[in-house]
């Protein structure tokens, strides 16, 4: 019987895969435990990540919502004053209007009175100068003009 010839390289393998071998075996057999059960672990936390996104999502929502309405409702009430104010604004100003023109009236009313005087203060000046005259004058003269 001829031995195949083996390089010492393999026959060390070859005699470690003798002695080590059932050793070997159990480490790959708690290897492979080890890595399902990391691979379960990894699942689980995955799936609870999921879970919390999801409930952030849904709480972010919510959140955004109310946002939402606080403005809307922030929009309404500034809406609201802005509507009131503008309607105290307009009836100030129909007010100030409504003074003004009284005001005017009165100084309308003031000037046609003024106007009437100077009209009887001339007509008077005018009557005072008739009469200087006719006393002044040598001839007489009738006191009212018919006419």
């Amino acid at each position: 019987m001829t031995q195949p010839s083996t390089s010492p390289t393999q026959d060390l393998d070859a005699l470690r895969q003798i002695v080590f071998g059932a050793e070997a075996a159990r480490l790959e057999e708690r290897i492979g435990a080890v890595q399902h059960e990391a691979s379960t672990d990894v699942r689980d936390l995955e799936c609870r990540v999921g879970d919390r996104l999801d409930d952030l999502g849904k709480r972010l929502a919510a959140q955004q919502a109310e946002v939402a309405r606080l403005q809307q409702e922030h929009a309404e009430r500034v809406t609201q004053m802005l509507d009131q104010m503008l309607a105290q604004l307009g009836h100030r100003l129909d007010t100030l209007v409504e003074e003004t023109r009284e005001r005017l009236d009165a100084l309308q009313q003031r000037a046609t009175d003024l106007e009437r005087r100077k009209l009887n203060v001339t007509d008077f000046g005018g009557t005072l100068a008739t009469l200087g005259q006719r006393f002044s004058g040598d001839e007489p003269r009738p006191l009212f003009r018919a006419g």
